[in-house]
Formats: structure tokens, sequence, C-alpha cells
């Protein structure tokens, strides 16, 4: 019976979805569950879950197939996407944020329907060395899962 691979990209996400709520824990204190459904932040989902899959494809197909090496194509560009492109993305609501305090001052108006108090996400992005981990600490935790998984089917088979 063959361990079903794409369950550990999924426990992998959870886990580091879960970790964000623990860094927020200790960061400010409360505790937001919305942080289970968002993106951005601290630490990087796309790195993780594109990392996850990369490893669990090349243990099981081997990374001299073809899905590995469009699986590794993929993980780049989350990789890119998650250091580089939301970078930009969030500097862009920065400075969207601090037009709309200032016009909502002088025209005391709503923009593109969406109150002028309710923040555009400025922290979309993550550092390279913040992607660089996730990578790292995303292989270790797929690699523990693979093994204590396949361990665990092995008992219940």
């Amino acid at each position: 019976m063959q361990l079903p691979i794409f369950l550990i990209p999924i426990i992998i996400w959870w886990i580091i979805q879960f970790i964000k709520l623990i860094i927020d824990w200790l960061k400010w204190e409360t505790i937001n569950f919305d942080k289970l459904f968002t993106a951005g932040g601290f630490p990087s989902v796309h790195s993780g879950l594109s990392t996850s899959l990369l490893v669990s494809i090349g243990y099981v197909d081997g990374i001299n197939s073809s899905l590995f090496a469009i699986t590794l194509i993929f993980s780049i560009l989350f990789w890119y996407d998650a250091s580089n492109v939301r970078y930009q993305a969030g500097k862009h609501a920065e400075v969207i944020n601090k037009m709309r305090n200032q016009l909502s001052d002088i025209f005391q108006m709503e923009y593109c329907n969406v109150s002028v108090k309710e923040k555009l996400k400025e922290r979309l992005w993550h550092t390279f060395w913040e992607v660089v981990w996730w990578i790292l600490i995303s292989a270790i935790l797929t690699f523990a899962l693979i093994y204590g998984l396949k361990y665990f089917w092995i008992l219940i088979w």
C-alpha cells in the first residue's frame, strides 16, 4: 500500500498556519484565528507548501522524473513570488494607505467601496532569508512526516 503522499503538503500547510497563530500570540498576546486562512506574514506558507510538495514528489517519483522537474519550476516561481512580487504589492499597499489617509482628511469620503479606516494589508511578502529558512524547515518537516507516516502506515496496514 503506497503512502498517500498528497497528505504531507496539506499537513505541512496546516502546521505552518498554526505556527503563524503561535507567532502572532507571542508577538501581540492575542490569538487571531483569521491567520489560519490569510496569506502574508511570517512564516511563509508559499515556501513551505511548495517545498513540501517538491520533496514529496522527489521522494515518491525520484528527482529525475518530469513531475519533479515541473514541481521544481513551480516551486521556484512560488519562492520568487513570496520574496519579490509580493514585496512590491506590499509597498504599493503602503503608498495607497498613505494616500487614502491624506485624501480622506480632505474629502471625507470612501474609496473603492472600502472604508478609509480599513487599511490594505501591507505585510504580504517575506524576506529572502525567511523564504530560505522555510524551504529548509519545510523540507525537514516533510522528511519527518514521510518517515513517520510511513511507519504508521505499515502498522495500520
